[in-house]
């Protein structure tokens, strides 16, 4: 995977940032990657449980996100059964290797939609590596992640990562929905771990107060998944709005009825402090996540190219009171449906 082209550095709150294409770009923990602020996700490319998807939108997503500054897709086996790996390749190889994005994906629950498994003996990591390295067309994963705490020893899927990373097949280590004491044991292996992907956002924020100071004090990096919690903080959704067969969003409880109602009061207020700012909804709410210590980028799914554009625009920073505005927004929102 071509490198990221090294550029002057300035200083802002969460550290040294680089600037490349107008898109900031902070260290991925201490794995050497640059990362944009903002990456692409790809669970819905893979046409599962977000209802169907066009295999040629998927790619015109992939190419506007790259052609707007994005510099990293995450992916995974379980995103439509392989058929999301399948589809970032494509995308990939229709790009000169100077304009490719870096690839992240997953291990630990397989490929297999319909089977809730969990697993990351060595045997399971290795097989799965060879298996994402083969639907991607790559020759190494830029970050391999386990994508769930999985029954197996933890120093036993550190120690097969390991092998991984040293037999040039990745390039960096990642966990995904880790608590501190889970890395804790993982750093007991002396394997490295550069990063954690964890749930954050201003609707979703507990991990402000676990997860990311543990990496900070630890040096890891952090990467935000669901910031925009599955699309309620585009801020574009009205009251009424319904979901399509096989989109599992509309069996969550905070996508339907009185939290529902409540939530979208909550995001036409934040769009009105958006608004005063001169920025949308979305890039108020993720330049606040962005504006948290620790914080290094956020996963935003696109799944065209209009979509795949506007992700792009999402990396922006915002003010002390802009945050504050935000979060007192959250508190009454938090408080209301406390009472539900």
């Amino acid at each position: 995977m071509t490198p990221v082209t090294p550029v002057a550095s300035i200083v802002v709150k969460n550290g040294p940032v680089d600037i490349i294409d107008g898109m900031q770009l902070r260290e991925l923990g201490t794995s050497g990657l640059h990362i944009s602020t903002i990456g692409l996700g790809s669970w819905a490319i893979g046409g599962w449980m977000w209802g169907t998807q066009d295999d040629s939108a998927s790619e015109a997503a992939i190419h506007a996100a790259v052609d707007h500054g994005v510099n990293w897709i995450d992916t995974a086996p379980i995103y439509g059964g392989g058929h999301s790996e399948t589809i970032v390749g494509r995308a990939l190889r229709s790009l000169p290797a100077s304009r490719r994005p870096l690839i992240f994906t997953k291990f630990g629950v397989g490929d297999d939609t319909s089977a809730n498994r969990r697993a990351a003996s060595r045997a399971d990591v290795i097989a799965e590596c060879e298996a994402s390295l083969r639907r991607l067309g790559v020759e190494r994963i830029d970050l391999f992640q386990q994508h769930w705490p999985a029954p197996d020893p933890i120093a036993e899927t550190a120690r097969a990562c390991e092998e991984l990373l040293k037999a040039g097949k990745i390039r960096a280590i990642g966990v995904s929905n880790y608590s501190p004491e889970q890395m804790d044991e993982w750093r007991a292996t002396g394997v490295p771990l550069h990063s954690v992907q964890s749930p954050y956002s201003i609707l979703r924020p507990a991990v402000k107060h676990t997860v990311l100071p543990w990496c900070a004090a630890h040096q890891v990096g952090v990467i935000a998944y669901s910031p925009l919690f599955r699309g309620l903080l585009f801020g574009t959704w009205t009251k009424d709005k319904t979901f399509p067969a096989g989109d599992a969003r509309g069996t969550h409880k905070d996508y339907s009825g009185a939290r529902f109602a409540r939530h979208v009061d909550a995001v036409q207020e934040i769009t009105g402090v958006a608004i005063k700012s001169g920025l949308s909804c979305p890039q108020l709410c993720v330049g606040v996540l962005l504006h948290t210590p620790g914080l290094t980028g956020c996963i935003v799914g696109a799944r065209d190219a209009r979509q795949g554009a506007l992700v792009a625009s999402l990396g922006v920073s915002v003010t002390d009171e802009q945050a504050n505005a935000v979060w007192a927004i959250v508190a009454r929102l938090e408080q209301d449906l406390a009472k539900m």
